[in-house]
């Protein structure tokens, strides 16, 4: 019976882990997400580091050929669209969120930092594992700073957000930068 009873503990602990949110606010103030306001986002992904080849990307890509290294820039920029639309269309209050392109004209700048990033594989497919085996997987950090002063007004750190399975890089990509949005917006809403 007592083990039972621990089996029990232990899973529902697991369970709480791994329920947690991904996204943890370490510093400054999440209200300022209610507000009214532009912020140009920056991702900084195209050369971070590849979990289990211990090489950057772009090393790692252009191994294998330049072309290689371009489709994943490619894939990753068509994800850090998404991932501003998916917090566009879910958001909590009046922000908006724009692509680099607003630099000029927005109130703050979202600067997200993938340290690592696993990408994945296709092989779920293959052996029918569950809906996120195989998906990319990030972690890193994202600060929220106001173009006027300079100033960070608050910052977060992300770990182990993991994308859905998916055959080709670009769908798992977009998956793990939609599951990215989402869990800010869960952090933000809190």
């Amino acid at each position: 019976m007592k083990r039972i009873v621990f089996s029990a503990v232990m899973m529902a602990c697991v369970l709480a882990v791994c329920a947690g949110n991904r996204v943890k606010l370490i510093e400054g103030d999440k209200s300022i997400f209610m507000e009214a306001y532009v912020a140009n986002v920056v991702i900084d992904d195209h050369t971070t580091m590849i979990d289990g080849k211990d090489k950057p990307a772009d090393v790692y890509y252009r191994e294998k050929s330049e072309a290689e290294y371009e489709k994943f820039v490619n894939d990753l920029d068509r994800a850090h669209k998404s991932f501003v639309t998916y917090f566009n269309e879910k958001k909590p209050g009046k922000v908006k969120f724009e692509m680099a392109d607003s630099a000029a004209t927005a109130d703050y700048t979202l600067q997200i930092t993938v340290t690592t990033m696993n990408v994945g594989n296709a092989g779920g497919f293959a052996w029918g594992l569950s809906r996120k085996a195989g998906g990319a997987q990030i972690e890193g950090t994202m600060q929220l700073v106001d173009n006027a002063t300079g100033e960070v007004v608050c910052k977060f750190e992300f770990e182990k957000v993991k994308g859905l399975l998916a055959p080709v890089f670009k769908a798992r990509a977009i998956s793990v930068y939609r599951y990215l949005a989402d869990e800010l917006l869960k952090t933000v809403k809190k």
